[in-house]
């Protein structure tokens, strides 16, 4: 229930810091939050010794649950990018991909 309240919190954090500079500031942090939290859950997986003492039966399954869980995140992803972003790219702003410089560089 926190974390539904906390998500919930940061969407109207969001909307009222829509087309501010903390906004694309936010935007740059997702991917390096993303990559402390799997360090950290890589680190508690390593440190549980259930885990570590059964990995030759939980292997395989695992690894193919992971691999299966990543897979569809990616597609979910992508699917809600390509559905609901104008220029197919998250956190994009409209006011950088009308700048002068993309113009030149044919990215519009």
């Amino acid at each position: 229930m926190f974390a539904l309240l906390f998500m919930f919190f940061g969407i109207a954090c969001g909307y009222f810091l829509r087309n501010t500079k903390a906004a694309a500031f936010f935007c740059r942090l997702v991917m390096p939050s993303i990559l402390a939290l799997l360090f950290c859950m890589g680190v508690l997986i390593g440190n549980n010794e259930a885990i570590m003492n059964n990995l030759d039966t939980l292997g395989l399954q695992g690894l193919m649950l992971a691999v299966a869980t990543m897979t569809g995140s990616c597609l979910a992803v992508s699917l809600i990018v390509r559905l609901f972003f104008k220029n197919g790219t998250a956190g994009s702003n409209e006011k950088e991909s009308a700048s002068p410089e993309n113009r030149q560089q044919g990215n519009i």
